[in-house]
């Protein structure tokens, strides 16, 4: 992932090992999520938003659609891990993330360790839909990524 908008130092815990020594699969999403909302702080302070409000922008919630990683090389406690994430697409109802997890003293110079993708859905929980994205997203997500807000656009669209 070239010049991602948002880079975070991932704590490697003991307990997200593995009995060989690796962090287990099911954590790569953890610290993927942890990159996300680190994302999402951004656009909240972007906006003068305030505080994400458990882990979605305010007033802005959504669901996970889908997910995937791709294995590299294992993840050993110890390791130093930076995580990264990006905004690719931004329909009129999703969007989706790219996520990349480098090992190394510092993300520029890392071992690249895992990547992966969510599509997230804008969601309504009391009436149990899915929303339109709000006016002010696709503006606020083209800022942080210093991208035109039509190279946002789906595929096909």
């Amino acid at each position: 992932m070239k010049n991602p908008p948002v880079v975070e130092k991932v704590q490697v815990r003991y307990q997200d090992l593995d009995p060989y020594g690796h962090v287990n699969n099911a954590f790569h999403m953890a610290y993927f999520e942890s990159v996300r909302l680190a994302y999402l702080e951004r656009i909240a302070g972007h906006l003068g938003l305030g505080s994400l409000e458990a882990g979605d922008l305010p007033g802005v919630r959504y669901v996970i659609a889908e997910a995937t990683v791709r294995f590299k090389v294992p993840i050993r406690l110890g390791d130093t891990l930076h995580g990264a994430a990006s905004i690719s697409t931004v329909g009129n109802r999703s969007f989706v993330m790219d996520y990349e997890l480098r090992v190394g003293e510092s993300y520029e110079n890392g071992r690249v360790a895992a990547e992966g993708t969510s599509a997230q859905v804008f969601y309504d929980p009391e009436a149990d839909e899915s929303r339109p994205r709000p006016d002010w997203f696709v503006s606020a997500v083209a800022a942080i990524e210093g991208r035109p807000e039509e190279s946002f656009a789906p595929e096909g669209r």
